[in-house]
């Protein structure tokens, strides 16, 4: 008898050598909310000297200094004279939570792990594992600054470059005014006026780009032709780039009249941003622009494809996100396919890309009518 009990008492020593190993409190509970059996790490936790001193006490006074059950505990909707905890952990395996605790006047971020241990199929008391994740979250929170902080220098360095463009193609045309003041050639002037509208569409272009993003408005919807609305956008992007677009033909297959409900001058961005991207992919290279328009029974699909060299597997997931550029020179915003995206879920439809064979494939599908409330 004696050496079984010294066996025993062994054995006993033996997992509370284990679970002192654990660097992390674990902390047995009982369905009365006592504490039943804890590791050295929940002492440090609960500033306590010895084991004698947290057994038998209530988890929620020893841990988190509360009077009562925690309010973020899995268990809060449990009586203290029920036998189990059965009603709590039925059909789970464990339950996880993240809580704020202070500790030392420091706010801390705990993951709170909780643990069923069973007894003839009842659940006769709980683990409760307590993690510090703040300094991860720390380190979460400084990642994110760090992306952010970098996104918004790639934006930044984007809007100047787009911006310079225009701006000192008006300088250089203005200079060019100046210098032939005397000269009384209407046609003259005329051109170069043009130019500085040209200039001036394009800065425009940009700006509107950055406010749709930064605050879209409410859509306003109305019977509109969409096959006019691409041809719009495909003039528009032609007149704004003329030397992106010189080399680049287009095919525009649809027919006049395909009237809907949707937003004409948003519509319009949308696709003069897929055949702005469509000609930068071009890179003042010769190639060809496919828009083909199809109608089903309740949607109406808009292909844009081009045969720029598609997108790398690796970017596709990427190509919507703000600030997302795939110009290895960084030019441009990042925000032009973003807002195609926002544009497409305004009117409840969807926007997805495909890359094949060298191709890059948009497609554009938008619900013959709104739903309420749009």
């Amino acid at each position: 008898m004696s050496s079984l009990m010294e066996n025993l008492q062994d054995r006993a020593e033996e997992l509370q050598a284990i679970l002192d190993g654990i660097t992390e409190p674990l902390v047995l509970i009982d369905p009365g909310f006592r504490v039943r059996r804890v590791n050295r790490a929940t002492l440090e936790f609960s500033d306590e000297s010895d084991f004698p001193s947290v057994l038998g006490r209530k988890c929620y006074a020893l841990l988190y200094n509360r009077s009562g059950i925690c309010p973020f505990c899995p268990m809060k909707e449990h009586h203290e004279n029920e036998a189990d905890f059965n009603r709590e952990f039925e059909g789970r395996n464990a339950i996880g939570r993240e809580v704020f605790h202070v500790i030392n006047d420091q706010k801390e971020t705990l993951y709170l792990d909780f643990f069923p241990i069973k007894k003839e199929g009842k659940v006769v008391s709980v683990v409760e594992k307590i993690s510090n994740i703040t300094r991860l979250k720390e380190k979460e929170d400084e990642n994110l600054r760090i992306r952010n902080l970098a996104s918004l220098g790639t934006f930044i360095s984007g809007v100047a470059h787009e911006l310079n463009n225009p701006l000192t193609g008006m300088s250089l045309t203005l200079q060019n005014l100046m210098n032939n003041l005397s000269s009384v050639d209407p046609d003259f002037f005329r051109k170069r006026l043009e130019m500085i509208k040209e200039d001036l569409t394009r800065a425009a272009m940009i700006v509107a780009d950055i406010i749709s993003f930064a605050k879209p408005d409410k859509l306003v919807t109305t019977s509109a032709d969409i096959y006019e609305t691409i041809l719009k956008a495909k003039d528009s992007v032609i007149w704004v780039y003329p030397v992106l677009s010189k080399n680049v033909e287009w095919e525009i297959l649809g027919e006049p009249g395909t009237y809907f409900q949707f937003n004409p001058v948003k519509m319009e961005r949308l696709f003069i941003n897929l055949f702005k991207n469509s000609l930068q992919a071009y890179d003042y290279g010769e190639g060809k622009i496919r828009v083909e328009i199809r109608r089903t029974r309740n949607m109406l699909h808009v292909f844009v494809e081009d045969t720029a060299g598609g997108i790398p597997e690796s970017m596709l997931d990427k190509i919507f996100s703000p600030f997302f550029t795939k110009n290895k020179s960084g030019i441009g915003t990042g925000l032009g396919l973003s807002i195609c995206h926002s544009i497409v879920r305004e009117h409840s439809g969807e926007l997805t890309v495909r890359s094949y064979n060298r191709r890059t494939r948009f497609r554009v599908s938008l619900p013959l009518e709104q739903p309420r409330g749009n």
